[in-house]
């Protein structure tokens, strides 16, 4: 009997760290897929049905009746009148039926991505039953908008020219109109439910496609303007919390959901090339860094709300987010490849893959994980890009997938881009909860282990920081403008700046993802804006939270490196946890290792004798792989298993060159075919004066063509019977890895004039990619 620790992924949906009734209440007919609006409308009721024939029977019976009046009458002259009004209506009918037939075929010929697109532009207040166009609401902006543009351009005269001339001293706008077309507010919804029992949440989409005009110069000179400037976004305004009295709501947050879609057309010297998208991103990062989640405004109402209760954080999870690969992108380099890379986000998170060169079907490998805080709302959006060393990086395309489909079960996708004429993306996701019980810690241990990944974390960090005392001064009698840095690892936070003060009231909230909770640290640096010097630094270490009842502290004083300066800190801490990723311990028999025999013997058609070995190094789901003595020789294009004679397992092969030992494990969640090269066993030794320096080099093909990167082992000097147990790793998904061919070439460093000792050709559609497979090959002759 032995014990097998296996790792499995289950199929059943997972949730949030909400309960299920605040998942369920908060869904709304939003959440439904968008195609299910092109169903069909419901058949009508049998009464309309005889109403509607009545209808067209009396309508027949009145022309009758017409034509006999105009007759009986002698009115022959009205004739020439009815007729022409019948063939101008007659006409109209037959242009709005052939209008209708043409978007009916067109209709026809849009693919279910098409129509869902379409469905997209239509208003949210058309396709969600809860959610209101409020035109009254619009009205009222109509008419103040006159007084809101006045009230903007001295913003832009005053601050915002004041801001920009601390950089560029002669900056000045000659010119300022935001034109006549007010900003549009659509899709009202107020949510309900236990989650907003002490809040009032309310969502809407604003849109401002206005005809403005704004020029700007420099040292006098007009350089450009901005023109037609476009904006969409969905806003989020909280209230919160609820009071008793006056004035009943303690506060308000008002804050965007996501990123906003930015559209403008520059005038001048700024419609140069390349600079148009320069401005674009400046707009955009600002705009995150003030009100894109989880930046917010708040304002606080009534005293006796604690700042906390408006400015802190509230994750809901986190998402995991693994860009396996990309197919055929559009080339845009001359040489007709591309060198793509990946931009992801989620509101004002925002990762990015490395650039992978001269690739128009890329496999980039990259994990990353973005804080939800409403995965009902938010969505994860990507843009890919071509990198160009020189000009503007050229765009490939874009997408965003909604974060409640993710919590739905939608979790392994291949999404078309939009905005380029081919193209598609493979992402993998996965939701994870938030717990507070210390005993979660150790399954999310088993998952990032078994994963390998060194940028996954375990927990998230809670942090509210609500002020400093008795910070040092800058300079003698000069008091410092104070901001922090706050990191654990690579995850940083920047704090706003606060000026002319040693006690500073920062009151700001963060959350930061944390790799190893029982051994990472909050570190925490204050500086001074204005000199750059460090003020004093602090450092806490995360395992302490692991003691405190629920994970957390309150309003904790913590003292750093300057003995008088305190920092009064609030941190909670939160472990991940995978619903999907469970750790089993099965019983099993001598008879299963039997029957795991008897698979890999119809697997290879030949008699197998095994020895068990403990193995554990080469894979992390068995304690126990059994070793395969097969000699192998398989051609890439055989149509049938071949079948092989048994030998003796000390021999040499049937070639007499000598046997390669392998294994092949591979790593669905990582989407991984992992190859360890073991040993080399009784290679010939033609001159005993000569001994060979061996190495084996490894090659992926498939159809003739190499999938993947060139491999090879480190040479051992002097040696018939090398062991190497050197591992490597390939990039494809499990129907792609067994259209995969290896070819593992033995080589050697010492024979100048045919320095190939043999090779082994491994089909691995013939390999069950299910279990770990470890098995002897006998080297072969070269045969290209």
């Amino acid at each position: 009997m032995r014990r097998v620790r296996r790792h499995r992924f289950s199929t059943a949906s997972t949730s949030s760290n909400m309960t299920e009734s605040d998942l369920t209440n908060s869904e709304s007919p939003q959440s439904d897929p968008p195609h299910q609006l092109l169903v069909s409308e419901s058949p009508k009721p049998k009464a309309m049905n005889n109403r509607y024939v009545l209808i067209k029977i009396f309508y027949k019976a009145a022309l009758i009746f017409l034509g006999y009046a105009i007759s009986y009458m002698q009115w022959s002259f009205i004739l020439l009148f009815v007729a022409a009004a019948s063939l101008i209506w007659l006409e109209n009918r037959d242009k709005s039926n052939v209008n209708k037939i043409k978007v009916k075929a067109a209709a026809c010929s849009y693919t279910k991505q098409d129509l869902i697109r379409r469905i997209d532009e239509i208003p949210s207040w058309v396709k969600f039953p809860d959610r209101e166009r409020a035109e009254w609401l619009n009205q009222v902006i109509e008419q103040v908008w006159p007084t809101v543009n006045t009230y903007v351009v001295k913003l832009f005269r005053t601050s915002i020219q004041t801001k920009i001339r601390r950089k560029y001293d002669s900056f000045q706008f000659e010119s300022i109109d935001f034109g006549h077309s007010p900003p549009k507010i659509d899709g009202i919804k107020v949510y309900k439910g236990p989650a907003t029992k002490d809040s009032i949440i309310v969502d809407f989409d604003v849109f401002y496609d206005g005809d403005c005009d704004i020029n700007f110069s420099i040292s006098g000179a007009e350089i450009g303007g901005i023109r037609d400037f476009q904006l969409s976004v969905e806003v989020r305004v909280v209230l919160k919390p609820l009071l008793p009295k006056v004035p009943i709501v303690g506060g308000i947050q008002v804050y965007f959901l996501n990123t906003p879609d930015i559209g403008f057309t520059l005038d001048g010297l700024s419609s140069i090339p390349g600079l148009s998208s320069v401005i674009r991103s400046k707009i955009e990062e600002m705009i995150s860094k003030k009100i894109v989640f989880p930046n917010k405004i708040t304002k606080r109402f009534s005293k006796s709300v604690a700042p906390a209760e408006l400015k802190a954080l509230e994750p809901a999870g986190v998402l995991r987010v693994h860009v396996f690969e990309a197919k055929d992108l559009m080339a845009k380099d001359i040489t007709g490849k591309s060198d793509p890379y990946t931009i992801l986000y989620v509101g004002a998170q925002e990762r990015r893959t490395n650039v992978i060169n001269q690739s128009l079907n890329p496999k980039w490998d990259y994990w990353c994980e973005f804080v939800i805080i409403d995965p009902m709302s938010q969505h994860l959006g990507f843009k890919m890009y071509d990198k160009d060393q020189v000009n503007e990086d050229d765009f490939l395309g874009s997408g965003e997938i909604d974060i409640s489909t993710v919590i739905k079960g939608y979790r392994d996708q291949w999404i078309k881009l939009d905005n380029a004429k081919h193209g598609s993306i493979h992402l993998r996701f996965t939701w994870l909860s938030l717990s507070s019980d210390i005993g979660d810690l150790d399954a999310i241990r088993e998952e990032t282990q078994f994963l390998k990944v060194n940028t996954i974390s375990r927990a998230v960090l809670v942090v509210y920081v609500d002020m400093a005392t008795n910070l040092p001064e800058a300079k003698h009698l000069v008091k410092p403008h104070p901001y922090f840095v706050m990191a654990v690892g690579e995850h940083k936070h920047k704090s706003k700046v606060k000026k002319h003060t040693t006690d500073p009231a920062w009151e700001q909230g963060f959350v930061l993802l944390v790799p190893k909770p029982k051994e990472d640290s909050l570190q925490m640096t204050i500086t001074d804006k204005t000199t750059g010097n460090v003020l004093t630094q602090m450092s806490y270490k995360i395992s302490k939270l692991l003691d405190e009842p629920n994970l957390e502290v309150s309003k904790t004083e913590l003292a750093t490196d300057n003995e008088k300066s305190k920092v009064v800190i609030s941190m909670q801490l939160r472990i991940l946890t995978n619903k999907l990723f469970e750790v089993e311990e099965d019983e099993e028999s001598d008879s299963d290792s039997e029957e795991f025999l008897s698979r890999q013997s119809s697997l290879d058609g030949s008699s197998i004798r095994s020895r068990s070995r403990n193995s554990s190094r080469n894979s992390p789901r068995r304690d126990l792989v059994d070793e395969i003595i097969t000699p192998l020789s398989v051609a890439a294009a055989t149509a049938k298993p071949p079948v092989f004679p048994t030998i003796n397992a000390n021999s040499a092969g049937e070639h007499r060159l000598g046997r390669l030992e392998l294994s092949f494990n591979y790593n669905e969640p990582r989407q991984k075919l992992i190859i360890t090269v073991h040993q080399l066993s009784n290679l010939p030794l033609k001159d005993p004066t000569d001994i060979p320096d061996p190495y084996v080099r490894l090659k992926m093909t498939s159809q003739g063509h190499t999938t993947g990167p060139t491999y090879r082992t480190r040479v051992i000097m002097d040696s018939c019977n090398p062991v190497y147990e050197e591992t490597f790793e390939y990039l494809f998904s499990k129907s792609d890895a067994y259209e995969q061919t290896l070819l593992a070439t033995v080589k050697t460093k010492k024979f100048l004039y045919n320095n190939t000792m043999g090779q082994v050709e491994v089909n691995l559609k013939y390999v069950n990619l299910s279990e770990p497979y470890k098995a002897w090959f006998d080297l072969c002759p070269k045969t290209s």
